[in-house]
């Protein structure tokens, strides 16, 4: 079993926003990899809905989220995307094991 948290986070970009969301998501990505407690932050988008964005992301412990939410890049793209947004959903994981 793995202790790192994993989070799954969909985004739905409202018609006609989709390149404004993406390009905003993107600009988080670089410097959330470089925050310590970070073991990986990835930005996908749908192959079959294209206002459909998702990170995945895994996370050293909830100290580490806590203050990736506190980041300058994470607020920033906060603020880009607060009105562009159709959907947000955010899944914060934990590994089961057998």
């Amino acid at each position: 079993m793995s202790n790192i948290i994993k989070i799954v986070a969909v985004l739905r970009a409202k018609a006609g926003h989709e390149k404004a969301v993406k390009e905003a998501l993107l600009a988080c990505v670089e410097d959330s990899r470089k925050e310590q407690g970070c073991t990986f932050y990835d930005l996908h988008s749908d192959r079959s809905d294209p206002q459909r964005f998702v990170f995945v992301e895994g996370w050293k412990d909830m100290a580490a989220i806590d203050h990736h939410k506190t980041t300058a890049h994470y607020l920033a793209m906060g603020k880009a995307v607060e009105d562009l947004l159709e959907h947000r959903e955010v899944l914060m994981l934990d590994e089961l094991s057998l």
